[in-house]
């Protein structure tokens, strides 16, 4: 299997994740919930990323810093993300690659300090937006060059 087969393989497995999960999730409490949205949260953490899913910003910290001191912070937490693909599920496998490379896969680089901090602004019910994660840590993105 070559890679562009495994890439549309992960993407077809989380596309029926999504509709085989999503009846049980509707009738789930809230702690059921959370749990469902954990294990397709993994799901989302292990889709590939591809080159379109750089935001093309990293932050003014991880500018100056080491390249290996860099990570990939993805702008939408990984349960929030799944969360509302069950609310509003994708159509198609298509549609589910769409929504993943131009929102919850995007990315920018920051520092490892900077991703923990931006962990706890991102929980379930405090996220609001990227921006306001980002500006609620004081991480200040620039263009990378």
């Amino acid at each position: 299997m070559g890679r562009a087969d495994k890439i549309e393989s992960k993407f077809k497995v989380a596309f029926e994740l999504i509709k085989k999960l999503r009846p049980t999730w509707l009738e789930s409490n809230e702690y059921e919930k959370a749990f469902i949205e954990t294990i397709l949260g993994a799901t989302i953490f292990y889709l590939p990323t591809n080159k379109d899913s750089f935001s093309g910003m990293i932050s003014e910290n991880a500018s100056e810093v080491d390249k290996g001191l860099r990570v990939k912070e993805h702008q939408y937490p990984r349960k929030m993300s799944s969360k509302e693909l069950f609310i509003n599920p994708p159509k198609s496998v298509d549609e589910l690659k769409e929504i993943y490379y131009n929102t919850y896969g995007v990315w920018n680089w920051v520092t490892k300090t900077e991703n923990s901090s931006l962990r706890k602004h991102q929980k379930d019910g405090k996220f609001k937006s990227p921006e306001k994660s980002y500006k609620d840590c004081g991480v200040k993105l620039i263009q990378f060059k």
